[in-house]
């Protein structure tokens, strides 16, 4: 089976908010928190760190900017005007997806997704590739989060996760195995969704108030409720209790943050994903040994990196191209330390065999596969340790992979994207792949 990719992440250094795309996370009473999802709230930068130098009245902004959405239906004209405090600052969140695909959330609520749609993960309703992006269809209101698995995706509504795409194995959480071309209401959630993400073939959500229900794929426990049995609507991750304010989820092996920064992870465990030593499977969460606090996780089929409290960045699993960073193609089943990144780390992400990182002086740095130009240094030579990606157009925010492409969300607005695009996953309307940024088109 196909690889899917990583997901990306970044930290403030105190106890207010943590985000990243597949690992989301939130403060309780921290409103502005609660709303940070996948990756940008207005950009996000003054709701999630000091060091940008935006206004301090941000997180009220973004609180006067989710009020102002309303109930704006999904038929309003894309370009019908956002609250004033986001002009000139469009997304409210973006999520590549595992696959070949990735979607954007926009200020007034609406959901842009381009590239593979084999399965309907772009929930326009058909199942037509895009090499730009297109309105998902039908969320029943403005949303305020989103995740991005393997060919599907989701929505978080008025405190309701809504998913589309592939199903077959009940990751779409509505009780049945039927594909859905347009978002669906995932029922029996005991309460109001303020996170989700999308693995491989499963899903999960966060809670207000930090519990945490998985469903989907569960041959090697990925969905954490202490069987191997498939789940089409959600679970209790009953050994976590109202503990979890971040998530990442990768092909078949989930992880999770406590509020106290430790890192569980549970799933398949080839090639040491769980981090423990070992190969063996755990269909409960089991805990990390690292040296402090976890700040964010990426996760994907085979390996895995976080970045810790100081913004160092550690790897561990597969590691035959270089995506532990470590400077060998030894294969990790414990956690090693990035050689070779000075600055501190905000985002992690992880691809197929390549990973990526988000400084605090806003350049992107790569490592691993470089085979069709993820690694956006202008070539496509692999790096057993990274390199910056060139040409960036400015400081990124972010940064999120799927299996041989990466993309940077910048503090201007812009969404930059680089390696594979067979499928058009690299939104600037064409197919042909790109060893440097290129820009995402999405609407203005």
């Amino acid at each position: 089976m196909e690889s899917p990719g990583g997901g990306f992440g970044e930290a403030r250094r105190d106890d207010q908010t943590l985000w990243y795309r597949g690992c989301v996370a939130l403060h309780a009473g921290h409103r502005c928190g609660l709303a940070l999802t996948a990756a940008l709230l207005c950009l996000a930068q003054g709701c999630v760190t000091d060091e940008w130098h935006v206004p301090a009245d941000a997180c009220a902004r973004c609180d006067a900017d989710e009020a102002a959405v309303g109930d704006a239906s999904d038929a309003a004209a894309p370009d019908a005007g956002e609250p004033a405090s986001c002009a000139g600052q469009p997304l409210r969140a973006l999520a590549v997806g595992h696959g070949h695909y990735a979607c954007a959330l926009r200020c007034d609520g609406s959901v842009w997704c381009w590239g593979a749609n084999d399965h309907g993960q772009l929930g326009d309703g058909t199942t037509v590739a895009r090499s730009t992006p297109v309105q998902v269809r039908g969320l029943g209101g403005p949303a305020t989060a989103i995740g991005a698995g393997y060919q599907h995706a989701c929505a978080v509504v008025r405190g309701e996760a809504r998913c589309w795409g592939q199903n077959l194995y009940g990751n779409l959480g509505d009780g049945t195995r039927e594909p859905r071309l347009e978002p669906a209401t995932v029922p029996g959630l005991d309460g109001a969704v303020v996170a989700v993400a999308g693995g491989g073939h499963h899903t999960c959500v966060i809670l207000e108030g930090g519990a945490m229900r998985c469903w989907g794929f569960n041959m090697f426990g990925g969905v954490g409720d202490g069987t191997n049995v498939d789940r089409t609507t959600p679970r209790v991750v009953a050994a976590l209790r109202d503990s979890v304010d971040a998530m990442a989820l990768g092909q078949f092996s989930t992880c999770a943050r406590t509020l106290a920064g430790e890192l569980r992870c549970w799933g398949l465990n080839a090639f040491g994903v769980l981090g423990d030593g070992t190969i063996s499977n755990r269909n409960t969460p089991l805990s990390l040994v690292l040296s402090e606090p976890v700040l964010a996780v990426a996760l994907l089929a085979n390996h895995v990196c976080a970045t810790l409290e100081s913004g160092a960045v550690w790897c561990w699993g597969y590691n035959i191209d270089g995506a532990v960073g470590d400077h060998s193609t030894v294969t990790r089943l414990r956690p090693v330390a990035v050689r070779g990144l000075e600055a501190s780390a905000v985002s992690v992400t992880v691809g197929g065999r390549h990973a990526c990182v988000a400084t605090e002086d806003g350049a992107v740095h790569c490592w691993g596969g470089n085979e069709r130009g993820q690694l956006g240094d202008g070539s496509t030579t692999r790096r057993l340790s990274p390199v910056e990606v060139a040409n960036l157009g400015g400081p990124a925010a972010i940064v999120g992979a799927s299996e041989a492409a990466t993309c940077a969300a910048l503090r201007d607005g812009l969404v930059r994207c680089w390696g594979a695009n067979e499928s058009g996953q690299l939104g600037n309307g064409s197919t042909v792949d790109a060893v440097t940024p290129v820009t995402v088109r999405l609407p203005p």
